[in-house]
């Protein structure tokens, strides 16, 4: 049969596990949300840089040194934009995949957290009526117990009583039957003493 104590170190490990897988749920979350940022902050780049290219574009000379620093910009953004767009999308995607495997694994820590806290509250219900059943025994026993106890004192005066009685009543018979003796005694020997 399985201990409390077996019963609470596996709840608490199941407490433990979930706590943890609920931890590394938050931080991929976490992480999520930091990517998203990202790629809102660079999207919003592109699409400033974008803009801004395209309305310089037709007005800079293309031999001068600002038409090439703001195409070196725009060249420069666009990249960083299509690497941040890419791992989002990638990310994205492992998510999806991953998506329906955590939510199984957050569903069986959950399944196992509550079994594991069933199994010990049936425990400790079960105790806990055990107890109950225990004390009312118990209870009753010892109001039988004392009745029994008094019952007990009352015959044990009574027998006492009884035998004083019967002691008494056996010592006056002695003394009577000695009297008696002593009156039988006396008549016989008047009788043989008496003349004929």
């Amino acid at each position: 049969m399985v201990t409390r104590a077996e019963l609470e170190a596996a709840l608490a490990d199941a407490r433990a596990e979930r706590d943890r897988g609920d931890a590394e749920d938050s931080q991929a979350e976490a992480e999520r949300e930091q990517a998203r940022a990202e790629w809102e902050r660079t999207r919003t780049d592109y699409y400033k840089a974008r803009d801004f290219w395209e309305s310089v574009r037709d007005k800079l000379d293309v031999a001068s040194p600002e038409y090439d620093e703001a195409r070196e910009r725009w060249t420069r953004v666009r990249t960083d934009w299509e690497g941040v767009d890419a791992e989002y999308f990638r990310m994205r995607t492992a998510d999806a995949r991953a998506l329906e495997e955590r939510h199984k694994k957050r569903v069986e820590r959950e399944a196992a957290y509550n079994a594991a806290s069933d199994a010990l509250d049936e425990l400790i219900n079960a105790d806990t009526s055990r107890r109950k059943e225990l004390e009312e025994a118990f209870a009753n026993a010892n109001a039988e117990h004392e009745v029994a106890s008094v019952r007990w004192e009352n015959a044990k005066t009574a027998w006492n009583k009884a035998r004083g009685e019967w002691e008494k009543a056996i010592a006056e018979w002695e003394q009577a039957r000695a009297s008696w003796e002593k009156s039988r005694d006396a008549l016989e020997e008047f009788n043989h003493a008496a003349p004929h």
